[in-house]
């Protein structure tokens, strides 16, 4: 029995589909795993810079008041907490976006 040409150029069109979802697949994972060391990065760089800067905040008013180091202590608290606020901030704008792509 003969196939019909509509069926087989529909037969074509069908696998060349699947052959570009699979292309697209792949270069998708590879954005994910690089998507992912970046996002580690940013929030490393989110938790310790706002530590960093409570800490020379407090510094410089110890130095400047004379305090015996209480207002360092105080501020690097302060900024460990406001780093952590920026992360989460950060992390739940990610999966915003993630749940916005799926829809």
């Amino acid at each position: 029995m003969k196939v019909p040409e509509d069926i087989k150029a529909l037969e074509e069109k069908i696998a060349r589909a699947k052959l570009s979802k699979q292309q697209q697949e792949d270069e998708d994972n590879k954005h994910s795993d690089f998507s992912h060391l970046t996002i580690g990065v940013r929030l490393g760089v989110e938790l310790a810079s706002g530590t960093i800067v409570g800490a020379a905040i407090g510094y410089t008013l110890d130095e400047m008041f004379d305090f015996t180091y209480i207002m360092l202590l105080i501020f690097t608290l302060m900024g460990g907490c406001a780093g952590m606020l920026n992360a989460y901030r950060y992390i739940k704008s990610i999966n915003i976006d993630e749940k916005q792509g799926r829809e």
